[in-house]
């Protein structure tokens, strides 16, 4: 059985990470996911810069995973 979906609580921030059924789930605000979309520019345009934590920011909900956006190059 299933367990009920509980909705993120956006009150505080915009941007929830989560695992569930083993998959990685990402909820977020309109400003949340425009967030998320800046910081995939900024390591676009940085690479070198190489990765950002999201709980440096303050995006993320008190119950989210923490969470990391990195660049590599295709090898």
């Amino acid at each position: 059985m299933k367990k009920e979906f509980k909705a993120p609580d956006f009150q505080e921030n915009d941007l929830e990470l989560r695992v569930e059924d083993g998959e990685v789930c990402i909820y977020a605000t309109k400003s949340g996911l425009q967030a998320l979309s800046d910081f995939c520019v900024k390591l676009i345009n940085k690479p070198d810069i190489g990765h950002i934590h999201l709980e440096d920011y303050e995006i993320l909900t008190p119950s989210s995973l923490q969470g990391v956006i990195a660049i590599f190059e295709k090898q």
